[in-house]
C-alpha cells in the first residue's frame, strides 16, 4: 500500500457499490482493495510515487487491504490449505499472507472465521489490541472444529494507540503449525503518527515478513508471500516502512545495507523521539514502524544478520532487495518528536512478581514458574486500575520473547540495565539467563486471557499461563 491513505478513506466514503480500481464495497460497507491503496492515491501522491513494483523475477506485491467505513470493517477469514501459499501451506481467504485489516480508534471490527483446515481446531487472536478477552471479542479459548465458523467483533477503543498489529490462530499445539504455514494478516489502528504531517507526506509500505526457523535462509524467508521481493525507490526518497515479524520461531537481525533505520514506533505504539538503527532485532511477533531514507542509486539489501547460538543460530539471510533508481527527490524531514507517553517509574506500584521461564522442568519442556499450561488453571490473578511490576527471569541458554495479551507494558530495564526511553510494547525478548523488569497497568478489560513465550514451539510445549483480570 503506497500513498496516503486517508486521501483513499475519504474517496472511499464517495465510492457505489463498486470501484473500478480494483476494489470492490464489501458487505455492510468495508472497502476491500487488491494489492493495496495504490488505485485510490490522490493525484500529488500519484505524481511523486516510485515505480510500483520493483524490478526483476520476484516483484513487490502489498497484501489486499481492508479498510473500515462509516466506523465498521467487515471482513471473512476462511483458513484452508494453499499448496502454494509459500513455505507453508495455509492460507486466509486464498493469500498468504490474508488480508491487511485497517481501522480507526472507535471503529468495530466484525471478522468472521471459517474453519476449512480438513483436521485441526483453529481460532483467530488479535496481536497487541487493546480490546476485550471475553464473549466473541479477543478469546482465545473459543476453539472452532473443522467446519464450523465463527462471528468475532473487537470494539476499538476511543483512546487506542495508532500503529501495526497482526492475527493469527491460538489453538495452543497447534500454534507452531497454523501461524508458520501462513494462517497470518496485519492490523492497522490509523491516526496518531499517521497524523503527524512530516509522516503523513511518506509513501508507506508493509512488510509482512515470515521466516523458518532453524533452517532459515533466504529461500525460507517471504515479505508479503514473495520471497526476496524488490522495493523500488528514489534518491533521497522517504518512506514510512511497517514491518512484522509474524515468524512462528525466527528471530530478525534487520539491517538495511548502507542505510539507517529510523524507527518511530514498536509493537503499535510511538517512541518518545525517532531513534537511528544500523540494525535492529525483532523476535517473533514483534513490530516497528521505521523512516527509511534513499542515500545514491544503486541495489541495497534489506537483510537479516546472522543471530544466535546453539539451537536457536540463524544465518544471514535477505529479505528484500532494494533497488535505488530514477531522478532525486528531496527527502522529507524526519520529525524530532513524536507522541509523548506515561512514564511508569514513578506510579504507585500494587504488586512485584516474578516470572521464571524455563526448560527441563523434569518433565515439561517448557514451563513458566515450574508449570506448563492447563487451561483448567488460572495462575495469576490481577485487579483492573493497578499498576504492576514483572520481573522476567530466563534460566535458559535460549531467547524467549515474553508476550501478553490484552496489555501493553513499558520495559524498565534489561539485565540490570535501565531502559533508554519510555516506551510501551506488547513483546520483549529475556536474554539467556538473563532478566527483564517490565511494569503493566492493567485497565479497561475484566476477564481471562495468557501470557507465553512467542516461540510457539515453546508455548505449543507449555511456556504459557493464564492471568484473570477482575474489576
Amino acid at each position: 500500500m503506497e500513498g496516503k491513505v486517508r486521501g483513499a478513506r475519504r474517496m472511499a466514503a464517495q465510492t457505489t457499490r463498486r470501484v473500478v480500481a480494483g476494489a470492490a464495497l464489501g458487505a455492510a460497507g468495508a472497502l476491500t482493495l487488491g494489492g493495496g491503496l495504490a488505485g485510490l492515491r490522490p493525484a500529488r501522491a500519484q505524481q511523486d510515487a516510485p515505480q510500483q513494483q520493483g524490478p526483476g523475477p520476484n516483484p513487490w506485491r502489498e497484501p489486499e487491504v481492508i479498510l473500515s467505513v462509516d466506523g465498521v470493517l467487515e471482513a471473512t477469514l476462511d483458513a484452508r490449505p494453499l499448496p502454494s501459499a509459500g513455505p507453508g501451506n495455509l492460507a486466509y481467504s486464498g493469500s498468504m499472507p490474508g488480508p491487511t485489516l485497517r481501522v480507526r480508534p472507535g471503529d468495530t471490527m466484525r471478522v468472521r472465521l471459517e474453519n476449512n483446515l480438513g483436521t485441526d481446531m483453529t481460532n483467530l487472536h488479535v496481536h497487541g489490541l487493546h480490546v476485550s478477552p471475553e464473549g466473541n471479542s479477543d478469546n482465545i479459548f473459543v476453539m472452532l472444529e473443522n467446519g464450523q465458523a465463527f462471528d468475532y467483533e473487537y470494539v476499538i477503543p476511543e483512546n487506542h494507540p495508532s500503529g501495526l498489529y497482526w492475527y493469527h490462530p491460538h489453538h495452543h499445539g497447534d500454534a507452531t503449525e497454523q501461524v508458520g504455514g501462513g494462517l497470518v494478516g496485519a492490523i492497522v489502528v490509523e491516526g496518531g503518527l499517521d497524523d503527524l504531517p512530516e509522516i503523513a507526506e511518506m509513501f508507506e509500505r508493509m512488510f509482512v515478513v515470515q521466516a523458518l526457523q532453524p533452517s532459515t535462509n533466504g529461500a525460507d524467508c517471504t515479505v508479503n508471500g514473495v520471497v526476496n521481493p524488490v522495493v523500488a525507490m528514489r534518491p533521497g526518497q522517504s518512506q514510512h516502512w511497517r514491518i512484522a515479524n509474524v515468524s512462528a520461531n525466527a528471530y530478525l537481525d534487520l539491517e538495511f545495507e548502507g542505510h539507517k533505520l529510523f524507527v518511530i514506533g514498536l509493537d503499535g505504539n510511538p517512541v518518545p523521539e525517532p531513534i537511528a538503527y544500523e540494525h535492529i532485532q525483532m523476535g517473533p511477533g514483534e513490530r516497528i514502524q521505521a523512516v527509511v531514507q534513499a542515500n545514491e542509486t544503486g541495489t541495497f539489501r534489506l537483510k537479516s544478520r546472522a543471530w544466535g547460538t546453539l539451537g536457536q543460530a540463524q544465518p544471514e539471510f535477505t529479505v528484500a532487495t532494494v533497488e535505488v533508481a530514477g531522478s532525486p527527490m528531496v527527502p522529507l524531514p524526519i520529525p524530532d518528536r513524536i507522541i509523548p507517553l506515561q512514564d511508569y517509574a514513578g506510579v504507585e506500584i500494587a504488586k512485584q512478581r516474578v516470572m521464571t521461564f524455563q526448560e527441563g522442568v523434569g518433565s515439561i519442556p517448557f514451563a513458566i514458574n515450574d508449570l506448563a499450561f492447563d487451561p483448567a488453571v488460572v495462575n495469576t490473578t490481577v485487579k483492573l486500575g493497578t499498576v504492576e511490576e514483572w520481573i522476567l527471569r530466563n534460566t535458559s541458554p535460549d531467547w524467549h520473547p515474553f508476550h501478553i495479551h490484552v496489555e501493553d507494558f513499558q520495559v524498565m530495564s534489561v539485565n540490570g540495565v535501565p531502559f533508554p526511553y519510555v516506551n510501551r510494547q506488547d513483546t520483549v525478548s529475556i536474554p539467556p539467563h538473563g532478566s527483564v523488569v517490565i511494569r503493566i497497568e492493567f485497565s479497561d478489560f475484566p476477564g481471562k486471557y495468557v501470557y507465553h513465550c512467542h516461540i510457539l514451539s515453546h508455548e505449543d510445549f507449555g511456556m504459557m499461563s493464564i492471568i484473570e483480570a477482575l474489576p
